[in-house]
C-alpha cells in the first residue's frame, strides 16, 4: 500500500507541476497575440486618419477638375485609393482573425491544462503528499491520508 500512495502522490506531483507549466506558458502565448492584435487595431485606426486626409485632398483636386482646373489625376488617385483601401481592409480582417483564433485557442489550452494541473494536485495530497515521496523529511503519509486511501477499494 505505501508503494501505491507514492505512485499517487508522484503522479499528482508531475500533473500538478506540468499542467501548471503548460497553463502558464498557454496564457503568455494568448496575451501575446492580444498585444499584437492591439497593436494592429492602432495601427489601422493611425492608417485611417491619414487616409481621411488624402481623400479630403483628393476631393479638393478632384472639385478643381471638375471646374477645369487640373489635368484629371485627381480622379484617377482616387480610383487608386478605393482599391488600397479595399486590400488593407480585408488584409486587417484576415489578420486579425487569425490572431483571435490563436487567442481562443490557447486561453481553452490554458484552461485544459490548469483542470489537469487541479486534478494532479489532488492525487498529490490524496496520496499523502511530501509526506509520502520524502518520509524522512516531511514524517511519512498521515494515517488519515492512508485510511482515505484504502477506505476507497485501493490496496
Amino acid at each position: 500500500m505505501p508503494a501505491f500512495t507514492t505512485i499517487i502522490a508522484g503522479l499528482g506531483a508531475a500533473a500538478a507541476v506540468g499542467g501548471t507549466v503548460v497553463s502558464y506558458n498557454a496564457q503568455k502565448k494568448a496575451a501575446k497575440a492580444q498585444q499584437q492584435q492591439e497593436g494592429n487595431a492602432r495601427r489601422r485606426s493611425a492608417r485611417q486618419n491619414i487616409r481621411q486626409a488624402q481623400i479630403a485632398r483628393a476631393s479638393t483636386v478632384a472639385g478643381a477638375v471638375g471646374s477645369g482646373a487640373a489635368g484629371g489625376s485627381g480622379a484617377i488617385g482616387g480610383a487608386g485609393a478605393i482599391g488600397s483601401r479595399l486590400g488593407e481592409a480585408l488584409g486587417f480582417s484576415s489578420e486579425q482573425s487569425a490572431l483571435s483564433g490563436i487567442i481562443s485557442r490557447q486561453f481553452s489550452r490554458a484552461n485544459l491544462f490548469s483542470g489537469i494541473a487541479g486534478v494532479g494536485s489532488n492525487l498529490f495530497q490524496a496520496g499523502g503528499g511530501f509526506g509520502t515521496l520524502f518520509p524522512g523529511q516531511f514524517g511519512g503519509a498521515s494515517a488519515q491520508t492512508q485510511a482515505n486511501v484504502s477506505g476507497a477499494g485501493v490496496k
